[in-house]
């Protein structure tokens, strides 16, 4: 349970009361108010038209309907639209020459995702590393690489991807690979985009009672609607709550979130969102991570019981956070428009940990960090993140050539603040202990007093792009998309620096026939370079240019890809390349070094395939193949032609979805998903085995008393496989899970 000083608890959400008991009333008055009629001036809004008909779909298993839903499961969960790919927007999903994949809200809820997890283990392109649970911080590999901060709306979110939630979301979209002139600086591997969910234009009342495994429960309410008979002002309400102990024992999640929207047509032509979320999170008894004595090869993860915490059930990781932002769309006449988005983002996170060594004689040793005296503050950080969007878009024709011409400005600020000055926590050691299972502490109650110091800034990063594109269709065959991104980091805290750097993006479109689209494309992008920490790891071992900080490097993608629809299937595929610049450590551990040296270059194929089989099985899946090495190294030339960390070379996921043709209501599912083997250091010395994952579902729809009733049933990693994953392979995987809910609309 958390030992955070009370007084700093109310500090953090000074908005929270105005925000929860707006949610609630709003609730109540969602809940007992007569259903409004569909706005005329909303009719195209592409989103709220995406939940409209997704509810007529939903009830396809009681009341017979002939339509395909956009996003829906009788629609194979295929959709044609993309809320926007950073400055573009306006083209369908297939003539997007971009590898991206869309996940739609009936498919997160089928899913039963209540964190970001669940999506990423079904899409073809995404390679799990961290579980939310673990740290409330969900991260993946995309290409290869790191992806950790997500967007909100198209603008960044937290920059610990912290605040990544399910149940103020719509729809998650995936952009794989660069995106510079896209999304502005940082985003090597990919982008995901989280889009805000909107009021709906029939009244909507729904919860959600779910078991996520062994002991946990989660309630979940969703309400909608218009405030108006002409349904131009409407609202939207999630709560939520959490707890108890999972599928790991003596690990236990407990959440708390609140969100609300609202959205409305100020004036004809000129739409505005409002949205705001409160969040609480905490993890008791976290998993640990895992490490291995000097000589000590990494044992089979089948000796480490998967379904019990290695940690200690007493610490605790706890997150506070909210978010505030609007999005708004105008059009100005028929042919300008301007679009635009922004969000503030707070939050602080506290932190006791577990680290688990295991030694030569087959016992381990355990360090427990951050363990302060009841009542003084166990504040690890603050974080304070704002981001911005907003563009120009204007038509207009050059002869028979048609142009889309979009100007635009992204910004994002992210300040970090930590204790300086003061003392941390003692570390608790524990020594000598057996493999057979979990050796568990009491808390200890004899702390050491210390003194933190004074919270200061420890971190301020600055991050603007003015772009310019140019949206060219030359005929029904060809077609173009141009574009440059003037783009600035200014790292305010270490030495500093303020650099720029342009990076185009050009792709060219060739539709041989209406239902197949070939592209090619180039695109570089602006990363910031690193700002070395004091300490090596968290540890006691200085590094010896720490405080430093290093330039930018500039990454770029070369992409051919081409879409196509086959029947109701639609079928994506793309090669591509990417050279990164590296940075890490040399002369670990004796003197660690942070160096920046050399190049990551990654080949890849991915191939993604959505949509009906038949008229009763749908299919996700596809691949990923990628041929990683490092080259052009002067500083550990031995690395030279090695893969990179914990890049797996072959991802290859598969979800199919039988609906019964004599039972309409009742579908079952089964996934795989295989993940290659990686490298937990450079060497290529230490080899994390790859891991084959299988899971059954089943969802029944009945209609009780005119309520639709939704029954789910997931059962994940059904043979327990025993796995490492994480970061140099520092984790065990996630046991068997059964995940069980009922959903009620009222």
């Amino acid at each position: 349970m958390r030992h955070q000083s009370l007084s700093r608890l109310h500090q953090i959400h000074p908005l929270t009361r105005a925000l929860r008991y707006a949610s609630l009333g709003l609730f109540v008055a969602g809940i007992s108010a007569s259903p409004l009629s569909l706005a005329d001036s909303a009719k195209d809004d592409a989103q709220a038209n995406e939940k409209t008909a997704k509810t007529a779909a939903r009830l396809k298993a009681v009341k017979v309907t002939a339509e395909a839903t956009d996003g829906g499961a009788d629609n194979g969960y295929r959709t044609e639209t993309v809320s926007g790919v950073g400055a573009w927007e306006g083209r369908s999903l297939q003539d997007t020459p971009y590898s991206v994949n869309v996940f739609s809200e009936e498919l997160i809820e089928n899913l039963q995702a209540t964190t970001p997890d669940q999506i990423y283990r079904v899409n073809p392109t995404t390679q799990l590393m961290r579980a939310q649970h673990e740290n409330n911080q969900p991260r993946i590999m995309m290409r290869g690489f790191s992806v950790q901060r997500s967007y909100r709306d198209g603008v960044p979110d937290d920059q610990y991807n912290h605040s990544a939630t399910m149940e103020d979301t719509a729809r998650i979209e995936i952009l794989n690979g660069l995106s510079g002139f896209l999304y502005g600086a940082n985003n090597v591997g990919g982008v995901t985009n989280y889009v805000t969910k909107r009021s709906t234009e029939e009244r909507l009342n729904q919860v959600t009672l779910s078991s996520l495994g062994g002991n946990s429960w989660n309630v979940h309410g969703d309400f909608g609607g218009k405030f108006d008979s002409e349904g131009k002002y409407g609202y939207r309400v999630n709560a939520v709550e959490q707890g108890g102990d999972g599928s790991i024992k003596n690990q236990a999640v407990e959440k708390t979130f609140y969100s609300l929207a609202f959205d409305g047509y100020l004036f004809e032509d000129f739409w505005v969102q409002i949205h705001a979320m409160d969040y609480t999170y905490d993890v008791n008894g976290s998993q640990t991570y895992w490490y291995f004595a000097n000589g000590v090869k990494r044992p089979s993860a089948s000796i480490i019981d998967n379904d019990i915490s290695w940690g200690q059930p007493w610490t605790n990781r706890w997150y506070d956070y909210n978010r505030y932002g609007t999005n708004l769309k105008w059009q100005i006449s028929e042919n300008v428009s301007l679009r635009g988005a922004y969000i503030d983002n707070r939050g602080s996170r506290g932190s006791e940990s577990t680290s688990n060594t295991i030694a030569a004689n087959g016992t381990y040793s355990q360090v427990i960090s951050g363990v302060y005296t009841p009542g003084l503050d166990t504040l690890l950080s603050d974080q304070k993140d704002s981001g911005t969007a907003l563009y120009l878009d204007v038509l207009f024709d050059t002869g028979s050539v048609a142009h889309k011409l979009t100007t635009g400005y992204q910004y994002s600020d992210s300040f970090q603040y930590r204790y300086t000055g003061g003392a941390s926590a003692a570390n608790i050691n524990i020594t000598g202990k057996p493999m057979t299972s979990p050796s568990y502490i009491s808390r200890p109650t004899n702390v050491a007093q210390v003194n933190r110091g004074k919270i200061t800034l420890s971190s301020n990063t600055e991050y603007r792009s003015l772009i310019i594109g140019d949206d060219i269709t030359f005929n029904e065959q060809w077609s173009a998309l141009l574009g440059a991104a003037q783009t600035t980091i200014t790292q305010k805290t270490g030495t500093g620096y303020d650099e720029s750097a342009l990076t185009p993006s050009v792709s060219v479109l060739f539709k041989p026939v209406e239902s197949i689209t070939t592209y090619v494309s180039y695109i570089e992008g602006l990363e910031a370079g690193a700002v070395v920490p004091e300490f090596y790891n968290n540890t006691a071992v200085k590094v010896v240019n720490g405080g430093k900080s290093f330039d930018p490097l500039t990454s770029e993608q070369f992409e051919i890809g081409m879409k196509t629809s086959v029947g109701e299937l639609e079928i994506n595929a793309a090669l591509f390349r990417i050279e990164k610049g590296l940075q890490y450590y040399i002369n670990v551990p004796a003197a660690p070094e942070y160096v920046q040296d050399g190049l990551q270059i990654h080949d890849g194929i991915e191939v993604t395939v959505m949509g009906n089989l038949t008229e009763n099985l749908n299919l996700i899946s596809g691949f990923t193949w990628l041929d990683p090495e490092v080259k052009n190294q002067r500083q550990k030339p031995a690395i030279e032609g090695k893969a990179p960390i914990d890049v797996a070379k072959k991802i290859a996921k598969a979800r199919l979805e039988y609906t019964i043709p004599t039972l309409r209501n009742l579908s079952v599912s089964f996934a795989v998903n295989h993940n290659g083997a990686s490298y937990g250091d450079d060497m290529n010395l230490d080899k994390v085995p790859g891991y084959t994952l299988f899971d059954v579902g089943t969802r029944y729809q009945m209609n009780v008393s005119e309520k639709l009733i939704t029954l789910r049933a997931d059962l994940h990693n059904i043979t327990n496989e025993h796995y490492w994953n994480g970061f140099n392979g520092t984790r065990i995987g996630d046991p068997r899970t059964l995940s069980l809910s009922a959903t009620v609309e009222f």
